[in-house]
């Protein structure tokens, strides 16, 4: 039984060949189709954080090829905590025993 070469591939049978072309078509294709599919769902202010956890399982999928090695992805970004108010605002509620009128009063700034 005769086996196919690639030429100039080191000796590489074909079927071999073939099989990590096909394995790398799958792989690039479940990382497309996810991303479109996360991207859809995904709000507008999200996508710098969704990009960058596709970025973080496309290395880890770096790590599976023969010839790449993972690179540690950027680290996330930390969630800016909201300023307090300097100020406290108060509401003052008054209660009555009739009913009354609705009023707004406009404040003084």
């Amino acid at each position: 039984m005769m086996i196919a070469f690639v030429p100039g591939a080191a000796g590489v049978p074909v079927w071999l060949a073939m099989c990590a072309v096909v394995a790398l078509v799958c792989m690039l294709g479940l990382v497309g189709i996810f991303a479109v599919l996360i991207l859809r769902k995904a709000d507008e202010r999200d996508f710098p954080q969704v990009l960058l956890g596709l970025s973080h399982v496309i290395s880890a999928l770096c790590g599976m090829l023969p010839w790449g090695t993972p690179a540690p992805p950027p680290a996330l970004p930390e969630q800016s905590a909201v300023p307090e108010q300097s100020h406290s605002t108060s509401s003052v509620v008054l209660v009555r025993a009739e009913p009354a009128a609705p009023v707004v009063l406009p404040r003084n700034q």
